[in-house]
Parts: C-alpha cells; structure tokens; sequence
C-alpha cells in the first residue's frame, strides 16, 4: 500500500503523521512549552515524548524522516508517495484542492499579500517540502475552505460594491473546512448526522458554523480566519470604523496594523494575562478582567448560536471540536448555560467527564442534543490527499 505524509503546520508547532493506505502508522507533534521545544511521537507501540534542539524543530522534517526510519515504518524518504499538507488562504483558487506545481506557488504568493500571517507558515513548509522531496513526490494542497464552497450567497458577500468582491475575489471563505468534513463523516460513520446541526470548534482559532443535512450554509470566519468569534489572540468581529481609528492613533498599517488584530486581542489582549483558556479559568474568581474576557467569549458563541438557529430554523444537534471545545468542559457548560431557551440541558456528570468524546453530554430529555466529537485532521487530509493522487 501507498505511503502518504501528512502535513498540518503554524508558526509555533507542527504535525506530521504517516498514512499507509486509509490507515495512519505514525504521528509527530513538535510544539513549545516553557520556551523549549518538545516533539510527541506516537504509534502502535505508545507515545514517546522528548526535548529537541530549534535546529532540529527548523529542520523538522529531517527530524521526523529520521524517527520512521529508526523505527522501520520506513527505509528511506522514497517511500513516500505523496504529501498532503493543510492551506489556508483566501482566494477562488483555494476553494479547491490542488497539486501543488508552479500555478499554485504563484497563487500562493498572490494570497500572501491578501493574509501575510496565516500565508507564512505554510508556504514556509511548502518551501520545505519542495526542497526535501525534489520533483519525485507530488504535494497536494488540501484546501481549508472547499467544505464552504456551497454556501448561498446571502452567506458569502460583503456589503461592499459587487465589483470591487470580484475583481479582487472579496468573499466570506470560511475557515476550518478540513476539520468540519471530519465530524461530519465522523457523525455519519456512527448514525448521528442531524438534518439542522451547528458545530462550534473551540481551540486557539474559534469558528461557529451552521449546516443542513452535512453541508455548510454559513459560517463565522470569512475571507480570511481572523473575522468573526473572539480567539486566543485575534480580536474577531470588530466595527471597521474601529479598525479605522486604531490604525490612525496607534500609527499601524499594512502587516503590523494585521500583527495587532491578529497577535494582541482576543483572548490575550482582553485578560492581559493569557490567551490559554485553562491558565485564564484558574485566576478568574481573583481577577476582573479575566472574568470578563471569559464571559466576553463565551457571550460571542452564544450569539452566534443563536442567529444560525435562526439561519437554519431550529436545531437538531450542537456540536462541540476542536482543543478548547473538546477538552474544557467548563467552557462548554458557560456557554450552554445561555442556551436553555432553545431547551438544551447538559448532563453535569456526562458533561464533566473528560473521556466522553464522540458521546452525547446533553440531559435525555433535551430538546437538542449535544455532542462532543473529537475532530481528526490529519485523516481528513490524508483522505483529500488519496483522491487527489488516485
């Protein structure tokens, strides 16, 4: 069977796993914490977790090339046959996958001037990955937006003058595509797929998005990952009269006027302590601002909850993914809590219970029912990947 390397990547971390045919083998993960770098690899065999230098986190996948040779899940870099690596710009290009050859890095390069901070890392990588390989593997660039691309109209334009949204293809995009075909395939793999569902994936990133029989017809980010909840560190929804403002009496344009709303708000900016939702819960009964920033983002969700309930004329199923979503379930029950209109009633015990992913932890008797799916990236793209390659 064929090997494919699959590829998810930031600025400050990276995963890699190993596709033999439809099932994975391997998966590394290279993040900080504390200011160092730590790499996870797990396979059949258990989980080995370990400090690497920052050469070998910039030069990560000879790193990871040299783990699965060690371990014989492979005897050389030309046993892979294909890569797969996640891509998120804005642009029509992007609303599909593609292999990546000299079109595609020309796009790429177009796009990076729309979004310089969500294109670097991954063209960054891309670099990599052309470099490493040479012209004997095929890269497919899996599109974090093609899960979107039926969306209605009404969903998908500004209210900006309609030339100007084509000649410069200003559309709402949408973001975490990858991730939502996951639990949509997950949902009807298992028999759970609901005609009205909204799914809310909750991590560093936060998008809410409202779907019909497993097909997106609006979502919270649009043309680029940076509108719609508040996040970790990038402010969301925000007057642009305001954006306006900021940039004149703080002097900021172009890529640091992008720095501020990406890297400075949220979370972070609101708090003035952190922009991890597990650091923030530990000092909010001692620190108002924190206390707020929380509500502030919890709130944000709710809304949005509540207009696609609206979009869609009711609710089947409310999904809950992504870090934040999956693992802390006090953000699940803060923003449930403001829910209970709509007749969702979470079980505190099934809620509580850190290991009850893919499960149901709303009450039997409510109205909607709640899910906590773990999404799964890597396979989504591996499996985007096998289509492309055939």
């Amino acid at each position: 069977m064929h090997k494919y390397l699959i590829v998810n990547t930031g600025s400050a971390s990276k995963k890699y796993s190993l596709f033999v045919g439809d099932k994975e083998a391997a998966f590394l993960h290279i993040e900080t914490e504390n200011g160092e770098y730590i790499s996870t690899f797990v396979c059949d065999s258990g989980s080995e977790k370990s400090k690497i230098t920052s050469r070998e986190f910039e030069k990560s996948l000879d790193y990871l090339v040299s783990i699965l040779i060690k371990k014989t899940f492979i005897l050389s870099k030309e046993d892979i046959f294909g890569v797969g690596i996640r891509v998120v710009a804005p642009g029509v290009y992007f609303e599909q996958n593609h292999i990546i050859d000299k079109e595609f890095l020309k796009n790429i390069k177009n796009a990076g001037e729309k979004a310089p901070l969500h294109i670097e890392a991954i063209s960054a990588e891309i670099k990599k990955l052309l470099k490493f390989f040479g012209k004997s593997v095929p890269i497919v660039g899996v599109s974090d937006s093609a899960f979107h691309t039926g969306m209605p109209d009404k969903s998908r334009f500004y209210a900006i003058p309609l030339s100007d949204s084509k000649e410069y293809e200003i559309y709402r995009y949408g973001y975490h595509g990858i991730s939502l075909g996951s639990i949509v395939n997950k949902l009807k793999e298992t028999g759970k797929m609901a005609e009205k569902m909204i799914v809310c994936h909750v991590g560093g990133g936060v998008s809410i998005t409202a779907l019909k029989n497993g097909k997106s017809i609006d979502t919270s980010m649009g043309f680029t990952p940076l509108e719609g909840m508040v996040m970790a560190t990038r402010v969301g929804d925000i007057d642009s009269g305001a954006v306006a403002y900021l940039s004149e009496v703080l002097g900021l344009k172009g890529t640091k006027l992008r720095q501020y709303l990406n890297k400075k708000c949220g979370l972070l900016g609101l708090s003035g302590k952190s922009d991890d939702v597990r650091e923030l819960f530990k000092v909010e009964n001692e620190n108002t601002d924190v206390k707020n920033a929380l509500d502030i983002y919890a709130y944000r969700i709710q809304k949005q909850i509540g207009a696609y309930v609206a979009a869609l004329g009711g609710l089947d199923l409310l999904v809950f993914s992504g870090t934040v979503g999956e693992r802390s379930f006090k953000m699940r029950q803060r923003i449930c809590n403001g829910l209970d209109a709509f007749g969702i009633k979470l079980d505190e015990k099934k809620n509580e219970d850190t290991d009850r992913l893919n499960t149901a932890i709303s009450t039997d008797d409510s109205r909607i029912r709640v899910e906590v799916v773990k999404t799964n990236e890597m396979k989504q793209i591996a499996e985007d990947t096998r289509k492309i390659l055939g």
